[in-house]
């Protein structure tokens, strides 16, 4: 599905990512993990057309993505739930669930489809929002609207950076509950995250990065009882 392999990105003269390698199959969610200003959004931005690698590559079913515009590779099937949520606070919800819609193609074979209704069955408080402005919702229900329409695209794999962010726990654990659905039902996805709990709750395997590097890879459970990764990598001690 997606594979990254060895990957090096700069901005400007910085160097950000030193070699990064990782692996999201088919059904499969993964996360990445690790402090604030590690290179985890990098990644994204680089996996996405936004900042492009200068070395290694990204390959998404075997075909070469590194260094295509941000349009093409959306158009490829990989859908993006920004930091920050970004959606358009003038225009209703449905008009944001709108913008992203694009219909199901080949590129979702073997994967789930979704339309309005059925991003309305994973978060009914946007149906019963649909007329209301995207910037009058609160955090959390602007936070389901950029999922939703991430799942509009009918994308292959969803990337999302940092849903959790600045979210009540409520709604943090209902995040949670959606991604543990979308993944049983067969979407990949690649979810970058700081909360642990959440992660370790939703992810088949999970990566942690320091300083632009992978330290660490294996099963949730293995990071969970790994004392010594999450003290010096992840603040938990």
């Amino acid at each position: 599905m997606l594979d990254v392999e060895g990957v090096h990105t700069y901005y400007g003269d910085s160097h950000v990512l030193h070699g990064v390698s990782l692996r999201v199959g088919a059904g499969e969610a993964v996360a990445l993990l690790g402090r604030n200003g590690v290179g985890k959004t990098t990644l994204i931005r680089s996996i996405v057309g936004f900042t492009p690698a200068r070395a290694g590559a990204v390959r998404l079913d075997d075909r070469d993505i590194t260094r295509l515009p941000a349009h093409a590779i959306a158009r490829r099937g990989v859908g993006l739930v920004p930091q920050g949520r970004r959606i358009f606070a003038p225009l209703s919800v449905t008009e944001n669930l709108m913008l992203g819609a694009r219909e199901a193609r080949a590129v979702t074979a073997g994967g789930p489809t979704f339309t309005r209704e059925a991003v309305w069955d994973i978060f009914p408080r946007l149906r019963e929002r649909a007329l209301q402005g995207g910037g009058t919702l609160s955090g959390g229900e602007q936070q389901m609207l950029a999922i939703g329409r991430a799942l509009m695209t009918n994308a292959r794999i969803i990337l999302l950076d940092e849903p959790s962010e600045g979210l009540a726990p409520l709604i943090v654990r209902e995040i949670g509950r959606v991604l543990v659905r979308l993944k049983e039902q067969g979407l990949s996805i690649l979810l970058v995250e700081q909360n642990v709990p959440l992660a370790l709750r939703v992810a088949d395997r999970v990566y942690v990065m320091s300083k632009g590097q992978i330290v660490y890879h294996g099963a949730p459970g293995e990071l969970d009882a790994n004392e010594d990764v999450k003290r010096r990598f992840l603040g938990i001690a």
